[in-house]
């Protein structure tokens, strides 16, 4: 296993509420904080700065994820508490990176499939949250990944 498949494996994060008693996505977004980054899943930005493809159809997807129902096996845990926050998540004290996911995205950073099969999942995924759907998890892990490929990549230069 490699370092960035190692450092997300033993990645488990906790997701705050965003915004109220939502259970979809508002059109401001949830926000999401993973290290030093925050993310805001918004399927209104016009120029996000990660846009993401959800395709099962898909012959080579960049992620296969699946999809579990015991977050002592998922390689990635998301839960919240399910009350509302007094703050604003997406207040960051660096830039917010915006995330546009869509099955018909034209030119996505990354494409992610799920699989009912654990030998053909790159990861697995645990989901229990009001406020972030499967699909949320599915791209907040793309974009990490993505990221940690980049930091992986600017390294070796």
């Amino acid at each position: 296993m490699n370092n960035l498949s190692s450092s997300l494996a033993l990645l488990s994060v906790f997701a705050l509420p965003a915004i109220g008693h939502s259970f979809f996505i508002s059109p401001k977004g949830h926000c999401f904080t993973a290290g030093s980054a925050t993310y805001q899943l918004t399927p209104t930005a016009a120029t996000p700065d990660y846009r993401i493809r959800i395709d099962n159809a898909i012959k080579a997807p960049d992620l296969r994820m699946q999809l579990v129902d015991r977050p002592e096996i998922a390689d990635i845990v998301i839960a919240d508490d399910f009350h509302p926050s007094d703050g604003d998540l997406c207040k960051a004290a660096g830039r917010l990176k915006k995330i546009r996911i869509g099955a018909d995205e034209p030119n996505p950073d990354v494409t992610v499939a799920f699989t009912q099969t654990a030998s053909n999942a790159d990861y697995k995924l645990f989901v229990h949250s009001a406020r972030f759907s499967h699909h949320d998890a599915a791209a907040l892990m793309a974009v990490m990944w993505k990221a940690a490929k980049r930091r992986e990549f600017a390294d070796r230069r």
